[in-house]
């Protein structure tokens, strides 16, 4: 692992587990919140880039922060409505979640990123329903990509799919935290939801990933959720 863009930096438990696992590895942050950027950690191996990943370069973007959960903070008006943090599901109550008014934040896109820093071994994508827009900014393949992944965001999920398709991505494997537990073959389990850098046990086509991921997922219940991998 030579260089890793952890795109929703927040505070920087990916980076961390990369460098612990990689010490020598670079690492590209991408970070809307300018508080979180400003208290980012230090390391010689690590840059802090202060924007909205999306899918142009150069542009203002609505940034909505959650000051009590910096972690679900987002440019994705739709997340703000559609997510079990508005709707709530078994697991949370209705609305709890309360963002504040937008920030404008510059943006910028993945492949901007990579002509600044070099083409990554992986890019990490946490943004909280705009990873759509992150991947439209990728017009090249380069290298793993892991995204989260929402049950209630099922149709961003098959629009990232097809975008990553179009440049090249043939294998795909999917993690997380199911309400069924660990019962489907082609999904890895984990009640960690989005574990920090572990990947599926297989890899997959699309075509037979779907076929498992269409017997579970509910979007109406927001529940599971986890990290898709791609390469």
């Amino acid at each position: 692992m030579n260089l890793v863009f952890d795109i929703g930096f927040n505070r920087g438990e990916f980076t961390h587990e990369c460098l612990r696992k990689y010490p020598d590895c670079r690492i590209v942050g991408i970070e809307a919140n300018p508080v979180l950027c400003e208290d980012a950690p230090r390391h010689p191996n690590l840059t802090i880039v202060h924007a909205v990943a999306s899918d142009r370069a150069d542009e203002k973007v609505e940034f909505f922060i959650e000051p009590a959960q910096d972690g679900i903070s987002t440019a994705s008006k739709t997340f703000m409505e559609n997510s079990r943090f508005t709707k709530g599901s078994s697991n949370l109550h209705p609305n709890s979640a309360r963002w504040l008014a937008p920030i404008e934040v510059e943006s910028t896109t993945v492949d901007t990123i990579i002509e600044e820093y070099g083409t990554p071994s992986l890019i990490k994508i946490d943004v909280e329903g705009y990873e759509y827009n992150v991947v439209k900014g990728l017009n090249q393949k380069s290298g793993q990509i892991c995204f989260e992944w929402h049950e209630e965001e099922y149709d961003n999920l098959l629009k990232i799919v097809e975008h990553l398709q179009t440049i090249g991505y043939k294998e795909f494997g999917m993690i997380g935290y199911l309400e069924e537990g660990d019962i489907f073959e082609k999904i890895t389990y984990s009640f960690k939801g989005d574990p920090y850098l572990e990947e599926p046990k297989e890899y997959f086509s699309w075509e037979e990933l779907k076929e498992e991921i269409d017997k579970f997922c509910k979007p109406e219940r927001r529940v599971d959720y986890g990290m898709m991998w791609c390469k």
